[in-house]
């Protein structure tokens, strides 16, 4: 009996051979690659248990790394947490030899060139169509032909991607083009570091080409895309927001290039250039990476109700002001329509036989190529020429009769609009499943970046596989799986090519990108970050106090600790807004202050908004706040058994919540990023301590009482051990409420003070350039320190009551007005589209 790895690979490969179609990992003859036997001794390693076991591993990584697929913020109708969903990766890699890798390479870079030419002439002098290489309706018809930027000047291809999958022959074909704004190499990259972590020890003796070099080549690539007279380029990627299914894959991007990561709102244009909006300076911006659709990107000129873009974009690239990757238009190129006339483009424009060929494709607005897709509906792929919401492809195969007849009336009724193509065999490729290796078709998504007169091609790319051999379907959107792609290299660095850095440019680009002006949503987003961080961490430590008196004290009403146990309680009432529901016991309302993120209030909640804040600022953060971040909302989310200790699940909370601390602490620049941060932090944490002090020592009780509440509000605010050092030295205040008022509210050396974090809100704000509200912490800060506490505790606690009351009036007046300074919107964009037409004659 064979071992259990053999018998994985046996079972596969049979199960491939019954699929149909080549397969990556076996020939026609059914003998194994010779390149992926360094994964397949791996796999007769691990058997099924350890395959699963590495499955297990990827996901686990990819939630600690927080890598997602589809929309990151919460649906803002009712809160509820994350809409999109964890990206999906097989642990297993396909594997490319270098020899075959080498041609397909070539092949991706004539076509990347021949992509570039065909926009210039399409946007220039168009002779493919005057020469009607090309038929003009496949061009003029396709919504992604702008008008708008008809004609201008310098528009490169910078990005490039082409999806291939093998064909029956076992040459590799083109599905299509993505040239508009290609998405996934960030995507790549993740998959690359998921999955040398789970088959760590096959990646290392395994020589494979490495990716980082493919990075460090589109930064310079995107410089060099600079207008002409630009000394030292700045770049930014334009990102629709969070709401976009590829935000992960942006914002990771924008982390590897060391660019700025910016929405619509985050620039604007004057006097013909694009500037980022800043609460200082204004920072120019010469070259844009274009995440967001053309149409959406200028809503003078383009469409008007978007949201996204930005209004004078067009008029600033027209006047070569700014440069786009990709350029405006470049969709048209995306067109399935164009397939039938690549081969004689290519020999028009390059002199060149076309060496990727796409599958065999008719335009529906040729006649003869309508009568052909009619004709043989129920074997062909029909697909609209140009990318939509809601139509998709056909696979004519699968459709009923009725199906085929509605999909006919479509066809006739716009045949310009339509493409029928032979299918693509797609080869197959192993996915782990708990029933073992299964057989699903591959695509391969390559990526390609212009510098120079050169173009250079990612070792690999993004593999995509679906779970179903039955299907041709593969795509992000159905489900299909992400595969790392392995480039065998023979060389011993594993870096095959790519362009060393300028050295008389590169260290001033670097410098000049970490100076980048911070964006108004960028510092908000900051502040709330610091902000939500600290209001978990505040009331998770007031809960734990909390149930640790309700434990020992619930039991015994009328005693001082179950009457100390009530005071915390409500403080906690006062803090959060969470009512106890009629008949629930202590331990139970305070276990409804922990989860439920929808519930304002919760430590849930602030943990949810604490990793939306964070995700819209992922370009700013440590990678490492992700694993903590993910472990921290797993714990919340996590069922607990009704009667499982609420101290356990507080304390793990309180772990991850000091290692997100840590990570921010010690990983960010001091900087106005820094700045905007920890101003959030020092608000947040003198506004829960004033608070907490209004609803418990700010009320004068019976002393047994009166003691063991202040004991209590000590240790909520980590200072019990100060105090009790103090007192039995004799260093502070004689009477506990006097220790606690000075160690609480006055005493600049506790981290855990309103006056610290007074002072350290003045740093911040000098930071963040903004002496007028330096001025106003600093005044606070006096006016704590000249404070008599004997006088402010004295009698009923009225007076302590009046300065807790100035000193939360104006901390809410500086964060009001920080808000108001720093981090003020774009009026929301309405375009009167006819005055502009008119105004531009």
């Amino acid at each position: 009996m064979s071992d259990p790895g053999t018998g994985a690979l046996t079972d596969y490969r049979a199960l491939a051979g019954a699929a149909g179609g080549p397969d990556e990992w076996y020939d026609d003859a059914g003998r194994l690659r010779p390149e992926q036997e360094p994964v397949t001794s791996a796999i007769d390693a691990l058997g099924l248990p350890g395959l699963l076991a590495a499955r297990a591993e990827a996901r686990r990584l990819v939630d600690d790394d927080g890598i997602r697929y589809g929309p990151a913020g919460p649906d803002q109708s009712n809160d509820e947490p994350e809409r999109g969903r964890s990206w999906l990766i097989d642990p297993l890699p396909v594997v490319i030899g270098a020899g075959e890798w080498a041609g397909l390479e070539a092949a991706v870079r004539q076509r990347a060139r021949l992509l570039q030419l065909l926009h210039d002439d399409l946007y220039g002098p168009r002779r493919l169509l005057a020469e009607r290489v090309v038929p003009a309706d496949v061009v003029l018809g396709h919504p992604g032909f702008v008008r708008a930027v008809d004609g201008i000047a310098h528009q490169r291809l910078v990005l490039t991607a082409t999806d291939l999958a093998r064909g029956a022959g076992g040459d590799w074909t083109v599905i299509a083009d993505k040239t508009a704004a290609p998405a996934g190499a960030g995507y790549a990259m993740a998959n690359r570091r998921v999955t040398s972590r789970v088959l760590g020890s096959v990646h290392r003796r395994a020589s494979l080409a490495r990716l980082r070099g493919f990075f460090d080549t589109m930064a310079q690539a995107l410089g060099a895309a600079a207008p002409g007279d630009v000394d030292v380029p700045r770049v930014a990627l334009l990102t629709p927001g969070t709401g976009s299914e590829t935000s992960y894959d942006q914002a990771f991007l924008a982390t590897l290039l060391g660019f700025p990561l910016v929405e619509g709102d985050d620039l604007h244009v004057r006097d013909g250039r694009v500037w980022i909006r800043s609460t200082g300076r204004r920072e120019p911006v010469d070259v844009v990476v274009r995440r967001v659709d053309a149409e959406f990107c200028d809503p003078l000129e383009l469409r008007g109700d978007s949201q996204l873009g930005l209004p004078g974009l067009v008029e600033a690239t027209r006047r070569g002001a700014v440069r786009l990757a990709n350029p405006l238009g470049s969709g048209v190129l995306e067109n399935a329509g164009l397939a039938p006339y690549l081969p004689a483009i290519a020999r028009r424009l390059l002199d060149e036989d076309l060496a990727l060929p796409s599958a065999p494709t008719w335009w529906c607005g040729d006649p003869l190529g309508l009568s052909h897709v009619l004709a043989h509906l129920d074997r062909l792929v029909v697909k609209p020429i140009a990318r939509g919401p809601v139509v998709a492809a056909r696979f004519g195969w699968e459709l009923s009769a009725a199906e085929r007849d509605d999909l006919r009336r479509e066809v006739e009724a716009r045949p310009w609009a339509w493409v029928g193509q032979e299918p693509v065999a797609m080869s197959t490729a192993p996915v782990v499943t708990r029933a073992g290796l299964a057989p699903g078709r591959f695509v391969l998504r390559t990526f390609g970046v212009a510098r120079g007169d050169d173009h250079h091609v990612m070792p690999g790319g993004l593999g995509r596989v679906n779970t179903s051999a039955d299907s041709m379907l593969v795509s992000n959107a159905s489900g299909a799986l992400a595969k790392d792609v392995w480039v065998l290299t023979d060389e011993p660095s594993g870096v095959r090519g790519w362009a060393a850095p300028d050295p008389a440019t590169q260290p001033a680009l670097v410098r000049l990108q970490r100076r980048t002006a911070v964006a108004p949503r960028v510092a908000d987003n900051l502040f709330w970050v610091g902000r939500y961080a600290e209001r978990a961490e505040g009331v998770a430590r007031l809960l734990r106090v909390a149930d640790d008196l309700a434990e020992d004290h619930a039991g015994r009403p009328g005693t001082p600790g179950a009457d100390t146990t009530d005071v915390m309680v409500q403080a906690a009432v006062a803090l959060t807004g969470i009512q106890a529901q009629p008949g629930q016991g202590s331990v139970d309302h305070l276990r409804a202050m922990v989860g439920r993120p929808h519930r304002v209030g919760t430590v849930a909640h602030a943990t949810h908004r604490l990793v939306a804040a964070a995700d819209n600022v992922r370009d700013q953060l440590s990678q490492d706040i992700w694993h903590v971040l993910s472990r921290l909302s797993r714990t919340l989310v996590a069922p607990t058994a009704g009667d499982a200790p609420l101290r356990l699940q507080l304390d793990t909370v309180l772990e991850s919540l000091l290692a997100v601390a840590g990570v921010v602490h010690e990983s960010m620049v001091r900087d106005q990023t820094w700045g905007f941060l920890d101003g959030g932090i020092r608000v947040e944490r003198a506004q829960h301590t004033v608070a907490l002090l209004r609803a418990t020592l700010a009320v004068e009780r019976p002393p047994v009482i009166d003691g063991q509440v202040t004991e209590s509000v000590l240790e909520a605010c980590e200072s019990i051990l100060t105090h009790r050092r103090r007192t039995a030295s004799g260093e502070g205040p004689a009477w506990p409420i006097h220790s606690a008022i000075s160690l609480l509210l006055v005493d600049v050396g506790n981290p855990r003070s309103v006056a610290f974090q007074v002072a350290r809100l003045g740093e911040a704000l000098r930071l963040a350039d903004d002496d007028l509200l330096v001025h106003r912490a600093d005044e606070l800060g006096a006016h704590l320190a000249g404070l008599d506490l004997v006088e402010v505790c004295a009698g009923d606690r009225a007076g302590l009551r009046t300065v807790l009351g100035t000193v939360e009036e104006t901390l809410r007046s500086i964060s009001t007005d920080l808000t108001t300074r720093h981090f003020r919107r774009k009026p929301t964009q309405r375009v009167l589209l006819g005055d502009w037409a008119r105004t531009r004659g």
